[in-house]
């Protein structure tokens, strides 16, 4: 059989059934804007697929359903979560057509089209319950300058400098979420430890690691309130260091009554179920 045969035989098998073009820049693009969010963050994967504590993505030969796999299950005996329980199915295919698209090799033609699974990702969410609700808004609230959402991104709002807190909550009950938010250094995320950079300038810089290149060291500055994404200069840096500790605040006792942390322990757990 001729490719193109080949290639509108395969075309055909697919009338009906709900695919998705590996190689759309729209879907592309979608993908580029959740692997910053969810994957380019901490010792993960650094920005546009370059290594950081994770390996790096970029310039590499993939096959599309095995990163699909990968990106949905996780990696057992690893530090890669599954998202399939976090993102609905089109959303781990988008971040695989992003991670695709900076393949040395990235699938066109019909070797883009992929039939989709019957699954679409996690089953809709119960509705919240009071508890959670408030504890949902204290989350985001705006007329705090300090609130959870300055630096955990959750349900599409906050911003991405700690740990995906819906992924955090599968595996935790509700007195261990509790601890975390009253004494974030008994429990320090994996790849979320505090790094120190000592500058030439005599500036010391604390905070967390977003992504580190040849030439630069970008860091969430936890010095400041909403932590802003420093860029540095190697050249400039005097000394790197990871310490074994949170960049998080321990006083969050004094930013949230009793009965407001139970409500935000309850709207994360019931956000990560």
């Amino acid at each position: 059989m001729t490719p193109l045969i080949v290639a509108l035989a395969l075309a055909a098998t697919l009338v009906g059934a709900e695919t998705v073009d590996l190689s759309d820049p729209e879907l592309i693009a979608e993908g580029s804007v959740q692997f910053a969010q969810s994957c380019a963050v901490g010792y993960c994967h650094g920005s546009a697929g370059r290594s950081a504590r994770g390996p790096a993505l970029r310039d590499r030969v993939w096959d599309p359903r095995e990163l699909h796999r990968i990106t949905a299950d996780g990696l057992p005996g690893t530090s890669m979560p599954g998202w399939k329980s976090v993102l609905p199915d089109k959303a781990v295919w988008a971040v695989t057509a992003y991670v695709l698209s900076l393949s040395s090799e990235p699938p066109s033609g019909v070797a883009a089209i992929m039939e989709l699974g019957s699954s679409e990702g996690p089953s809709e969410r119960a509705p919240l319950s009071e508890a959670a609700v408030q504890g949902k808004e204290l989350f985001f609230d705006l007329t705090r300058e300090r609130r959870c959402g300055v630096c955990h991104y959750l349900d599409g709002l906050g911003t991405a400098v700690g740990p995906n807190l819906a992924l955090a909550a599968q595996s935790k009950t509700r007195q261990e979420l509790t601890r975390d938010i009253l004494q974030p250094q008994a429990t320090i995320a994996y790849g979320f430890e505090q790094v120190q950079l000592q500058l030439r300038s005599g500036e010391r810089v604390e905070g967390v690691l977003a992504e580190e290149s040849e030439s630069r060291i970008r860091i969430f500055d936890a010095a400041s309130v909403p932590p802003p994404l420093r860029s540095v200069a190697k050249r400039d840096v005097v000394r790197q260091r990871t310490r074994k500790r949170s960049s998080m605040p321990d006083d969050f006792d004094k930013v949230y009554a009793a009965d407001e942390i139970a409500s935000i322990v309850a709207y994360l757990s019931e956000t990560g179920r």
